[in-house]
């Protein structure tokens, strides 16, 4: 018997893993659409993450910057023996985010100017 919870705990922690990484990942995809909207890139992360590990109490999402990149982080709490019953221990699940869209800045009314294309892309033939 000891040996099964073992194995089933193992499983739970792969679990757990696997959806963090997946949260994580939708996350930084939204974030790069919509890096401002934090409430949409909870809402996508989310997603992606079955119950009970998406619970509010269980589940938090970040984007963080580090290095001058940034990163989604998405956090779960480690299940003991049960889906739902939180351990002591967490995962953490991390994925870059790669901007497409620059954020906004906080100066309210003010737009952004259009980014031209580099002199190298603009110029380039393409050939038949």
């Amino acid at each position: 018997m000891l040996a099964l919870a073992l194995v089933w705990q193992v499983l739970l922690l792969g679990l757990t893993s696997m959806y963090a990484s997946h949260g994580a990942a939708e996350a930084a995809r939204q974030a790069a659409v919509t890096p401002d909207d934090t409430a949409r890139i909870d809402e996508e992360a989310r997603k992606r993450v079955r119950s009970p590990w998406d619970g509010q109490d269980v589940m938090t999402v970040a984007v963080v910057e580090r290095d001058g990149r940034r990163y989604a982080q998405v956090t779960l709490a480690m299940p003991i023996f049960l889906p739902g019953a939180a351990g002591p221990w967490d995962v953490t699940g991390e994925a870059g985010v790669v901007p497409e869209v620059a954020p906004r800045e906080d100066v309210p009314g003010q737009d952004q100017p259009p980014q031209e294309s580099p002199p190298e892309v603009r110029n380039r033939e393409v050939a038949p």
